[in-house]
C-alpha cells in the first residue's frame, strides 16, 4: 500500500492562476488504507497461530497407528518374516489354521508382492475395523500366482495392537486357497 501512495498524488495546474499545485487523493482513501492494514494484521496473526504443533484427537492417532500397522503387516508378509505371526492375537491363531497357512506361504513362495489399499477405517473404543482391497503376486519355483480381493481386518488395541480376525478374502495364507 505504501508503494501506491506516491502514485495517487499528481500535479495539476491551477486554472485561476499560473501556479502549480500538488493535489493528493490520500484523504479519500484513508478508510481503505485502515481496512487494508487491519486485514494484513489479521492475516499475519492467523498465519502465526497456524504455525504451532498439530494436536490430534485420540481417534486420529489411532487411525494413524492403524495405517502404520497395516504397512508393517504388509512388509513382514512380503519379506516372509515369521514375526508376522506375532501380529495376530493368540485367540485368533488358535481358532483357525491361519498360522499354518501363513507358514506354508513363507516356505512355498520365493517372492511375495502385496498391494493393500485401505478404503475405510472404523474406530469403536479399543476395536478398529480396517476395510481394504488388495492385489498380490506370489511366485514359487514353477509358477506365478495373481490374486485379489477385499477384506476387513479386525484389530484390537490394548498393550499392543493385534489382529483378532479377518473377514472376507484374506491376503495372508494364500496357499490355502491355491490347491
Amino acid at each position: 500500500m505504501i508503494v501506491l501512495l506516491p502514485m495517487l498524488t499528481y500535479i495539476r495546474r491551477d486554472l485561476q492562476g499560473d501556479g502549480i499545485r500538488l493535489t493528493s487523493h490520500v484523504s479519500r482513501l484513508k478508510p481503505a488504507i485502515k481496512t487494508g492494514a487491519t486485514f494484513l494484521f489479521l492475516l499475519f496473526t492467523i498465519m502465526a497461530g497456524c504455525a504451532g504443533k498439530e494436536i490430534l484427537s485420540e481417534d486420529a492417532v489411532r487411525i494413524g497407528k492403524s495405517v502404520d500397522f497395516v504397512n508393517e503387516l504388509k512388509g513382514l508378509y512380503e519379506q516372509r518374516d515369521e514375526r508376522l505371526i506375532s501380529m495376530f492375537s493368540k485367540e485368533y491363531l488358535e481358532e483357525g489354521d491361519i498360522k499354518r497357512v501363513i507358514m506354508q506361504d513363507t516356505a512355498r513362495f520365493n517372492d511375495i508382492s502385496l498391494s493393500l489399499f485401505i478404503d475405510r477405517i472404523e474406530v469403536e473404543k479399543e476395536k478398529v475395523n480396517i476395510s481394504a482391497h488388495w492385489n498380490g503376486t506370489w511366485k514359487d519355483v514353477e509358477k506365478t500366482y495373481r490374486e485379489g480381493g477385499s477384506a476387513v481386518i479386525l484389530v484390537l488395541y490394548g498393550d499392543s495392537i493385534h489382529i483378532i480376525g479377518v473377514k472376507g478374502d484374506s491376503p495372508f495364507g494364500i496357499s490355502g486357497r491355491l490347491k
